[in-house]
Formats: C-alpha cells, structure tokens, sequence
C-alpha cells in the first residue's frame, strides 16, 4: 500500500528506535550473505562442497569426515580446505561493510 493511502486510512507506521532499525538492517544483510554463500557453495566441486558441509555444518572431525566420504584423513582435510579458500575467494566481495550497516 502506498505510504499516502495508509494515511488516509489512519494507520500509522510504527515508530522504530535506533536499536529496532540496526537489528532489521542486520537481518536484511545476512540474508544476502545467506544467499551469497549457498550460491558460492553450489559452485563448489560436489567432493568440495561434501567435505565442507560435514566439518563446518555438522561439525565432524577429519577423520569423521573421511569415514564418511570413504577417503583418509588427509585427502579429507585437503578437501575441505580447498572448498573453504574457493568460498573466500567467491565471497571475497561481501567485507563487513556489505554484511553490517
């Protein structure tokens, strides 16, 4: 609705403090960044992105990982280390002052 036909139906926009502002601008940049980073990610080689999601999403140890993806130890922790430096490297753009106001 147009800010001019609120009026005219007597709604009032709610007043919002300077802490109310901040914290709904916070939420609107970590959703890009939400959307950056599951865009980088599709980007990954599917190895990449595997190893990636069980050691930071699930939170596994490497030799947890490479159990899981049937590799030793330090295939696993290579994978996962060339997958986060190709995040960095495509999230490189998006510094704290993209992601915070």
């Amino acid at each position: 609705m147009p800010p001019s036909a609120g009026r005219c139906a007597g709604v009032q926009a709610p007043t919002l403090d300077g802490e109310e502002l901040a914290r709904i601008e916070e939420l609107a940049a970590l959703g890009e960044l939400r959307a950056a980073v599951a865009g980088a990610l599709a980007e990954l080689a599917t190895e990449q992105r595997d190893a990636v999601r069980l050691r930071v999403v699930e939170e596994l140890d490497y030799a947890a990982v490479a159990g899981r993806l049937g590799i030793s130890e330090q295939a696993a922790r290579a994978r996962v280390s060339r997958g986060l430096r190709s995040l960095a490297a495509a999230l490189d753009g998006l510094g704290p002052a993209e992601v915070t106001p």
